[in-house]
């Protein structure tokens, strides 16, 4: 479904991603781990668009989307939760959701825009209770909820979510894994999930990739992720 080849991207002359390649296939949940700092934000962003590469290719299906703005390929079916959640303060939860289901294509499935958003409330239930509350205003984990639900309303064939359980409570990052659980069980779209720690990878995850230093370091099963590159890579 995804496919980055040898993705080379600079913030001026700082060299950040170094020949990143790495592949997300059909229903498929992918961890993309790694210390802070070792640019596992800047290959969603790359993704996303939203920084242009020197080098490499980035594929969505059979399509070569390289040159695409960012809103072609939420067109296409790329939804980015990013860290930090980054929903519109000022406009209400009922207009941040608005703007994940006008960005998005047309539903393959026909299906209606009530069923859509009956599903978000199902997943996020303390959405509906505030459709006409500012975003502003909201609690870290009901931002990353609304964050996760406009996402969703775009309809996507692969979800990004860059770290969507940081800074918030143990019982909405409990909420939180379920809700990805569920995803990865219908396996209707493809997760790429930033994510720091093993467990969590390890519970959600189908494979992982581990970056260093602006690269790809090591992937494989999740189920065979080791101790060893966990202290290797991953422990700050």
């Amino acid at each position: 479904m995804l496919r980055l080849d040898n993705q080379n991207v600079y913030y001026g002359e700082s060299h950040i991603l170094r020949n990143v390649s790495l592949e997300v296939g059909p229903g498929q949940v992918v961890c993309l781990m790694g210390r802070n700092g070792v640019g596992k934000t800047t290959v969603l962003k790359t993704i996303m668009g939203l920084l242009k590469s020197r080098t490499g290719k980035v594929r969505f299906g059979d399509e070569d989307i390289s040159q695409d703005s960012p809103d072609r390929r939420v067109r296409r079916g790329i939804a980015y939760v990013p860290q930090g959640r980054e929903i519109f303060p000022h406009l209400t939860v009922r207009e941040n959701l608005r703007l994940g289901y006008e960005a998005g294509p047309a539903d393959p499935n026909g299906g209606s825009e009530k069923a859509a958003y009956d599903e978000v409330f199902s997943l996020f239930p303390v959405l509906a209770q505030m459709l006409e509350r500012a975003g502003g205003v909201l609690s870290g984990g009901q931002q990353q909820q609304l964050a996760i639900g406009r996402a969703l309303l775009s309809k996507p064939k692969l979800l990004l979510l860059d770290e969507p359980t940081e800074g918030i409570q143990p019982s909405i990052v409990e909420q939180i894994e379920n809700v990805i659980e569920s995803f990865k069980t219908e396996r209707r779209f493809a997760i790429l999930l930033v994510e720091q720690y093993m467990e969590f990878a390890a519970r959600l995850a189908d494979t992982y990739v581990i970056m260093a230093k602006g690269a790809v370091v090591a992937s494989g099963r999740a189920a065979e992720l080791s101790e060893e590159q966990v202290k290797q890579h991953l422990i700050v």
